[in-house]
């Protein structure tokens, strides 16, 4: 990613409401520097118009824009997660229930596009960059939730993801009369029954508050979360660097990053900036965390000590 999308991935955070959507195409381009985030996605476009077509709707009425595509219009022109209404609906699913309209999404997205979810998914960097799912048609379940939500905003559909815990599906409808689904399952529906067996599955007791719609910055900060445990577990240092950096533009981020981010720098011979970081860190929660701040310290001094 280049200075100037960096820019720009800051701007996007900090929207009322985020284009998530562009978000993520914006943290693709750390891999994929070459791409041009408007243009990729221009292909919701194509999906929408793809499930317009079961509905004998032709593409020019589904979210029409022209010879643009979806990303070339200003980010207030789209919508952002959760439940939003736009005028397409008036035109293409008015009158449609929710139920009508999640079947009309599994079969354009889970059976025409073949969208699912793969165990090989988890190990995969691929799984958590948009524009890799787009063109595999598979990866984690929270990009998969992004990809239903944004050809659904398309339509007029309201939809929003929902963050169980370690598994994301998504709402259609409103949170007062909702269908869940799961786009990791090609879009099978699931009872409230179902999704709440997944939360204990998890080790947490299920109240009604996990099915709540997930707030744009806690998504971006989850899949930027799925990046950083990869790189991880990988030892993909400057990958987990820049997930890192990404995480800390957000408008709301743990202390800890900043811990991170100078442990990280320091490892990959920015001494200097991993120093300055870490004494950040330790003057933030010097009160809260003594131990931590002490041991922070301890880390910048070291730092600092191989600048000679």
């Amino acid at each position: 990613m280049s200075a100037r999308t960096r820019r720009q991935f800051a701007d996007i955070v900090r929207q009322d409401p985020i284009d998530v959507g562009l978000a993520c195409m914006l943290i693709a381009a750390e891999v994929e520097p070459e791409i041009d985030p408007g243009r990729e996605l221009g292909r919701f476009d194509l999906l929408a118009a793809d499930a317009g077509s079961l509905l004998g709707i032709t593409p020019s009425e589904v979210g029409a824009t022209g010879d643009r595509p979806a990303g070339d219009r200003p980010a207030g022109d789209r919508p952002a997660v959760g439940p939003t209404v736009g005028p397409v609906a008036r035109r293409t699913l008015a009158g449609l229930d929710v139920r009508t309209a999640a079947e009309i999404l599994r079969e354009t997205l889970g059976t025409r596009a073949g969208f699912h979810g793969d165990a090989g998914d988890f190990d995969s960097l691929h799984a958590s960059l948009l524009t890799s799912v787009l063109r595999r048609r598979h990866g984690l379940p929270i990009l998969l939730s992004i990809v239903w939500t944004e050809v659904a905003h398309r339509l007029g559909v309201p939809a929003y993801p929902i963050g169980l815990p370690g598994h994301v599906i998504v709402g259609v409808g409103s949170p007062e009369r909702q269908v869940l689904v799961d786009p990791f399952a090609g879009g099978r529906m699931i009872t409230v029954h179902e999704a709440a067996e997944k939360v204990r599955s998890a080790g947490v007791a299920f109240t009604r508050s996990h099915l709540e719609p997930m707030n744009a910055t806690d998504l971006l900060m989850r899949v930027l979360g799925n990046i950083r445990v990869w790189a991880a577990r990988s030892e993909a240092v400057a990958t987990r660097l820049w997930a890192v950096e990404l995480s800390l533009l957000l408008p709301h981020h743990p202390t800890h990053l900043l811990r991170e981010r100078g442990e990280l720098r320091a490892r990959l011979g920015d001494f200097r900036g991993g120093a300055d970081d870490l004494a950040t860190f330790a003057d933030a929660v010097a009160s809260p965390e003594p131990a931590a701040a002490a041991a922070a310290r301890e880390a910048a001094r070291a730092a600092r000590a191989r600048l000679n």
